[in-house]
């Protein structure tokens, strides 16, 4: 019987979605902003390590107005 392996990314990237009304829906504007290995914003979409990325990603969980994507 053949073992099925689904690939594995150890990388990640850090996107958080800012909703300036507070409110989440699809007609309302979200600013986008993406954070790096340290944990900081940057301009571009970056690669973090998948450890490191749920660890940002844990910390900015709760923060109002924004939801927070690992992708």
């Amino acid at each position: 019987m053949a073992v099925i392996s689904f690939p594995c990314c150890e990388i990640r990237r850090v996107v958080v979605h800012f909703y300036p009304e507070g409110i989440k829906g699809g007609a309302h504007p979200c600013e986008q902003q993406f954070f790096g290995r340290r944990g900081k914003p940057v301009k571009k979409m970056r690669f973090v390590p998948a450890e490191k990325a749920f660890s940002i990603a844990k910390a900015m969980q709760g923060t109002k107005g924004c939801t927070v994507s690992v992708i």
